[in-house]
């Protein structure tokens, strides 16, 4: 099929180029991906490894790339090089800022030297909730939570 079929002309016969619209459907990606963490953030497993989020914000840039190669090596064909190197630069801002905030920024803190010398926790006693004094000691050996509860029961 030579490009005469594929390129649609106006009536003077002078080629018109298609919208490139993978430019803003990349961006719209990498937009859903980071607008849907914020309803997420209550799902541990969806907050701690953005399952849903990030492959939306990669194929955002993925899809983004695709209508900046597509304006640059198919000219005849699709229009919009300078919309097109800025929809990719916006796709892959949003997921590099997404992803330090994510796996960077958000990083616990090191350890202080306290945690890192201690290796058992110190004894002390404390009341039950019957308000029997129970000891840490007398745990030893055992499996043991202990919670520590502003309040009232």
């Amino acid at each position: 099929m030579s490009l005469e079929h594929q390129v649609p002309s106006l009536a003077a016969g002078k080629a018109l180029p298609r919208r490139n619209h993978a430019i803003w459907v990349g961006v719209l990606l990498s937009l859903v991906g980071l607008l849907t963490y914020i309803p997420t953030v209550r799902v541990p497993a969806l907050r701690d490894f953005p399952w849903i989020n990030l492959p939306l914000m990669i194929a955002g840039v993925l899809v983004s790339a695709l209508g900046l190669w597509r304006a640059v090596k198919q000219p005849l064909l699709y229009r919009g090089k300078r919309l097109s190197v800025v929809g990719l630069l916006v796709s892959l801002t949003l997921t590099g800022l997404f992803c330090y905030g994510l796996f960077l920024a958000a990083q616990l803190p090191a350890l202080t030297e306290t945690a890192q010398t201690l290796t058992r926790a110190p004894d002390f006693a404390l009341s039950d909730q019957n308000g029997l004094p129970a000891s840490l000691s007398s745990f030893r050996g055992k499996k043991l939570v202990v919670t520590f509860y502003r309040g009232y029961w």
